[in-house]
């Protein structure tokens, strides 16, 4: 089971939801963060989890639309979670840098690319994200283990930006001082 089958079923297996509840899960929690999963996907896979007998769909009426299929976990969903969280070793996945792509094809065509100015433009890129979060102003009322989560989810993500930003800013001072390579 990959990363995107284990949070999906797992989230249904806390509620029975619907698929704009699942929309609106990842909207309001930043799920994008941490999980590549998009709402086309997600209904890929809830149609694989009905046919592995996962998940249940019943339908259930709704006023003046459309009835709309409310996902519900199985006691077969149930084990293969419980078993997919125990064997998963919840390894990074290899990530691939565009940048280092930028570096490389740089030195493999004839005509060079404005190293710098892709570099500057991936730093205003990163500092603009940065600037989205601001940890110091997030108060919680109550420390549950979801709002815990998310504040480790997020602050996660901000070393892993700061991290990049700070080596962007290495390469483009190597890249002025050697007058573009």
């Amino acid at each position: 089971m990959n990363n995107s089958e284990l949070f999906l079923l797992g989230l249904i297996n806390q509620n029975p939801r619907y698929g704009y509840e699942i929309a609106q899960f990842l909207e309001e929690s930043n799920a994008t963060l941490w999980i590549n999963i998009s709402m086309p996907y997600v209904y890929r896979l809830l149609k694989n989890f009905e046919s592995q007998d996962w998940v249940v769909a019943k339908q259930v009426e709704s006023h003046n639309r459309p009835n709309k299929n409310v996902y519900e976990i199985t006691s077969k969903g149930r084990t293969a979670l419980l078993a997919a969280i125990t064997e998963n070793d919840f390894s990074t996945d290899r990530i691939y840098f565009g940048m280092d792509l930028a570096l490389a094809a740089h030195t493999l065509i004839a005509q060079k690319i404005d190293l710098i100015g892709l570099f500057t433009a991936k730093i205003k890129k990163i500092e603009e994200e940065l600037g989205q979060f601001d940890l110091e102003k997030i108060q919680i009322a109550e420390k549950t283990d979801e709002a815990l989560a998310a504040i480790l989810i997020v602050e996660h993500r901000i070393g892993f930006l700061q991290s990049e930003l700070a080596w962007l800013k290495k390469v483009k001072k190597a890249l002025g001082e050697r007058h573009q390579i």
